[in-house]
């Protein structure tokens, strides 16, 4: 099971969020830097971080995957 840690590392004048994004499962580590619109809440917020996480390792999977053509 991995395991997601989320912390806000700034807030910028755009109405932009930079959020750090940590997950770590027993196959290894990974950080990335993840900016969203502020949506006005903090679960809010963290909500569109989770579904940018989600959709750049789905995009990440499937790039990855063999081509089967």
């Amino acid at each position: 099971m991995a395991l997601v840690e989320m912390t806000k590392v700034e807030e910028r004048a755009n109405g932009q969020l930079l959020f750090n994004v940590r997950v770590r499962s027993i196959t290894g580590r990974m950080e990335l830097p993840i900016a969203i619109k502020d949506q006005g809440s903090l679960a809010l917020n963290e909500a569109t971080v989770l579904r940018s996480t989600l959709g750049f390792a789905e995009e990440l999977a499937a790039a990855v995957r063999p081509d089967k053509g």
